[in-house]
């Protein structure tokens, strides 16, 4: 309570009593004691203010995971008061999508006693959902108990947007891509290659023409047949990696098979297909994906694995494509990994151009 000096001003006191009794158990006398808690009240009123200054949603609670506090900004955000917040009241806000993932992820940091991380989406007062980066840490006593959580969440929404955005402008730079690839290998097999074989048709046919007897002309003649011949394979291997036609006519099965068979010729490295009886077709995007992953997880292997062999491995389960593909090689020294598992940069983009939604 708050108790008048004698300046006049009012302060706040922490009103203790307790009673003294006879042998009988008959009521004595009271004793009292009244403690100036003016500059603790002032400091909790400071922080109180702090915390709900500060720009992101604080809360805390005891080590069942219940939640008894939550500042302003969390409050004025759902427009729920915070009686309503307290113990599991905040679950009303996650959206229904994310409900099952995050409580588990929670349950299980309530379990183990690990840090708690989650992406997830809360409603607001307007009832829109926007994404937020939860994290939570435990608060132990000296016996290594924990006896509270506390936690933020900070608003990653314009965050989220921009990478959104990032995905489509990378997907729709990919397909432009695609498309130059596709209209370059298209010229190279219809332009370039048919007057290579016009050019070799030629030189044939100027072969036949010099006389037996001009040995000299004739080897010459021959060697300029030779040229024309590996050109036309070279820029029918050129138009192929660039884009494979046989990916539109007949699938992923059949341009995969078709690329190991071309990959194991050119490198020497055996390839293991495993396909799945039933894969059939899927969208031509989706098609093109996958077969770009194998295109570049081959050459890895090839220019960096040291493997003597490759796997190949798709297969169909559910409406969904897996692939999986396992080489021999020496992998990765741990020196040049990060703790998270990621590739530094520096070191390429294949792995990080292989990843998708």
């Amino acid at each position: 309570m708050r108790l008048r000096r004698a300046d006049g001003e009012y302060r706040w006191f922490l009103i203790r009593t307790a009673l003294l009794r006879d042998d009988q158990g008959n009521l004595v006398k009271w004793y009292g004691v009244a403690i100036d808690i003016e500059d603790r009240k002032r400091g909790e009123s400071q922080l109180r203010t702090l915390l709900d200054g500060i720009p992101q949603q604080i809360w805390s609670g005891p080590s069942d995971g219940t939640v008894d506090y939550c500042n302003e900004r969390w409050r004025s955000y759902t427009g729920l008061g915070l009686q309503e917040l307290q113990g599991d009241g905040w679950k009303r806000t996650l959206d229904p999508e994310d409900q099952e993932r995050v409580l588990k992820a929670w349950h299980s940091s309530l379990t183990t006693g690990t840090p708690y991380e989650q992406e997830e989406r809360h409603s607001g007062v307007d009832g829109k959902y926007r994404w937020f980066l939860s994290r939570a840490l435990p608060f132990r006593d000296a016996g290594g108990h924990i006896v509270r959580w506390y936690g933020t969440t900070t608003d990653i929404e314009d965050r989220k947007q921009a990478e959104q955005e990032l995905r489509r402008l990378t997907g729709q730079l990919l397909r432009l891509q695609d498309e130059e690839r596709r209209s370059i290998a298209r010229d190279l097999h219809d332009s370039t290659g048919q007057d290579l074989v016009a050019l070799a048709t030629a030189l044939s046919q100027l072969h036949v023409s010099i006389p037996s007897s001009s040995r000299k002309l004739r080897k010459v003649a021959s060697q300029c047949r030779a040229l024309p011949a590996q050109c036309i394979r070279e820029v029918r291997t050129l138009s192929y990696l660039l884009h494979p036609p046989m990916l539109d006519e007949a699938g992923l099965e059949d341009a995969i098979g078709h690329y190991a068979e071309g990959f194991t010729k050119r490198t020497r490295i055996p390839v293991e297909l495993q396909i799945t009886r039933r894969l059939g077709r899927v969208k031509s995007h989706v098609e093109l994906t996958l077969f770009r992953i194998v295109q570049e997880s081959l050459t890895n292997i090839h220019r960096h694995s040291g493997s003597p062999q490759a796997k190949i491995r798709i297969e169909r389960d559910r409406g969904k494509v897996i692939l999986e593909i396992s080489d021999k090689g020496t992998g990765m020294p741990g020196g040049l990994r990060i703790p998270s598992g990621e590739v530094p940069n520096g070191l390429g983009v294949g792995s990080r151009a292989c990843k998708s939604e």
